[in-house]
């Protein structure tokens, strides 16, 4: 149903929210906003007697918009009104998604200012596009609402609530026709990587004189860091909006007359894209990231990041951003000792005493091969470490607390019990057997060969991640920054730092002898030990777990949660690597593969 509006404010504030409503649709709900509007005298004596026609669509294909990630699928986004995180501090009705909906003509546009930010290390990051008519609506409420005061302090700290209507917020918005966005520019390193919001000297959305593009309350570096991002749009036919640095519109617009209020949705296509889409969008926006690799057939077929991978400073995740494996760790590990075997300088039937002399008699009868599939009964070092543990544990402190055990699990050999300890005392094998520091050896011997340059067994003091994601936990009021705990500093099970274009490397190698001998390659992959018997027989190999045609590891460490798996008979791998405690993502990599297989078959956990 097509109603008119005769009235037009440009909105300083063009960010639209809406809290759930109920009850008010059609013409009752533009005839209550109508009369809001008409009770607000300053807004009346801007108003625009342009009329505007609200579209009877009632899908995205209808309005004639598109998304702006069918154009540029890697594309920053932060939509804020698909959260909390917002002037009105609650989602926005009319946003079922964090997505950027446009006009084809603008978000052609759009595309076209990205492509050529980037041959200068930029990039774009979007706050709003196209804006549901029930989302401006929600504004009107909410400013009309004296009591709900909780964003002042960040929104609008110096401006009284009710003076919002009519100079910033509008019943009608631009944002409604498809052709206006709001953005920011994000600067990369040499790399690509990186990238991290310029300073522009206000947040998004904030109400007030110091939001004017060429205001004197900023500073030179950020005025001409709000030219750089005009510049840019303008010379794609953007036009901005003086009283907001990030508000543009497309000129001439594709439907200046025309108002639509569909709502903000994921893409609903066919094909794996928009499924990877739907899958990944916990990881999108404002929150602690995740880095998605697919390979099939030795090619890439996915390799990029979502969401962030430092909070604070606003850093996009992306293929180079290097998270702490935790126990994905552990087939590196793995590799360096069956490396050390291929080289005759150790067997994996050695006894662990040969090696480590110092424990104690009870160790006797444990090889090495005990500690690579975790049957050697070993205590685990989290559990003998006191409570007021000060600082962090290394592996060598791993063999000290263990040096005062004389008490096993059970005997060694007898069972199947995943030991972080085995694969800490393992590191310390590499490095007596090899005269080389355990990330001295991973480097020469296993990443620099494979061209694995972000890859490293982080040290304090030590080489630097080269591009670090930073560890983040779920707290009430969003996320907690929890990077470190007493455990991280152990390396061989759980201390290397990785990225998904250097795990690509990896899997590479995993499938010729490059690197590993078949018969290495077998050991690592062989049944050693059953885990488990249902809901399907599970093995693990040496660093590996294996079922069926399935291989994998997954690690989980205080902030990081990540997962690799392997389908060699498909030559298919997908790779997941996230800096957030929660979820565990083996299940989004598997619910990723079936996408990519041949005869999708049931996978279990």
């Amino acid at each position: 149903m097509s109603q008119y509006l005769a009235f037009e404010v440009r909105s300083a504030n063009p960010a639209g929210r809406d809290r759930k409503r109920h009850g008010v649709a059609g013409v009752m709900r533009w005839a209550l906003l109508l009369a809001l509007w008409l009770a607000s005298a300053s807004a009346l004596a801007q108003a625009d007697s342009a009329p505007h026609v609200l579209s009877s669509a009632a899908t995205m294909e209808q309005a004639g918009m598109v998304d702006i990630r069918s154009l540029v699928p890697d594309i920053s986004q932060s939509i804020a009104y698909a959260g909390s995180d917002n002037f009105v501090g609650a989602p926005v009705n009319g946003y079922q998604a964090p997505r950027c909906w446009l006009k084809r003509e603008a978000a052609e546009a759009l595309a076209r200012v990205d492509a050529a930010l980037r041959e200068r290390h930029l990039r774009l990051r979007v706050f709003d596009c196209y804006r549901p008519a029930r989302a401006v609506a929600d504004f009107v409420r909410w400013a009309h609402d004296s009591a709900d005061q909780r964003t002042k302090a960040a929104h609008y700290p110096d401006m009284d609530k009710l003076k919002l209507l009519g100079d910033y917020i509008a019943p009608v918005s631009g944002h409604s026709r498809g052709a206006t966005v709001d953005l920011t520019v994000l600067r990369c390193d040499a790399h690509d990587a990186d990238c991290e919001p310029l300073d522009m000297g206000t947040g998004f959305d904030y109400f007030g004189t110091r939001a004017h593009t060429d205001t004197p309350e900023v500073d030179a570096a950020q005025r001409t860091n709000r030219h750089l991002l005009r510049d840019a749009m303008e010379a794609q036919g953007f036009r901005n909006y003086a009283m907001e640095w990030w508000h543009y519109t497309l000129h001439p617009e594709p439907a200046p007359d025309t108002l639509y209020d569909v709502p903000v949705t994921a893409p609903d296509g066919p094909g794996w894209q928009a499924e990877i889409q739907r899958l990944v969008q916990p990881y999108d926006g404002d929150v602690p990231g995740v880095s998605l690799l697919v390979l099939k057939d030795g090619k890439t077929v996915l390799s990029r990041g979502y969401g962030r991978s430092d909070l604070e400073r606003g850093t996009e995740a992306g293929p180079a951003t290097d998270y702490r494996l935790a126990s994905v760790t552990k087939q590196f590990t793995a590799a360096a000792i069956l490396l050390l075997a291929q080289d005759g300088k150790l067997s994996i039937d050695d006894p662990l005493k040969r090696w480590l002399p110092s424990l104690p008699k009870v160790a006797d009868g444990i090889t090495l091969h005990n500690l690579l599939d975790h049957t050697a009964g070993m205590l685990n070092y989290e559990d003998l470490m006191p409570a007021s543990y000060v600082g962090q544990i290394h592996d060598a402190g791993v063999l000290a607390l263990l040096e005062k055990e004389d008490r096993l699990y059970f005997p060694p050999g007898s069972k199947y019990r995943y030991s972080n300890s085995g694969y800490a005392l393992l590191a310390l094998v590499v490095e007596r057997a090899s005269g080389m520091s355990f990330s001295q050896y991973l480097r020469t011997r296993i990443f620099q060969p494979l061209g694995m340059d972000g890859t490293l067994a982080y040290v304090v003091d030590g080489p630097d991640i080269p591009h670090r994601a930073w560890g983040y936990s779920k707290a009430c009021d969003g996320w907690t920054r929890t990077d470190q705990n007493a455990y991280s500093a152990v390396l061989g099970d759980g201390g290397i730092y990785s990225n998904i274009a250097d795990m690509a490397r990896w899997d590479a190698a995993l499938y010729d002898d490059r690197l590993l001998s078949n018969a290495s390659r077998a050991l690592a992959f062989g049944h050693q030990v059953q885990v488990s018997a249902t809901p399907e027989a599970t093995y693990y190999g040496f660093g590996w777990r294996v079922a069926g045609d399935r291989q994998w590891h997954s690690g989980e460490s205080i902030g990081f949660r990540n997962t690799i798996v392997r389908w060699p008979k498909q030559h298919l791998t997908v790779v997941v690597l996230s800096n957030r405690n929660d979820p565990t993502p083996y299940d989004l990599a598997v619910s990723i593969g079936r996408l990519f297989m041949t005869g999708a078959q049931d996978e279990h956990h």
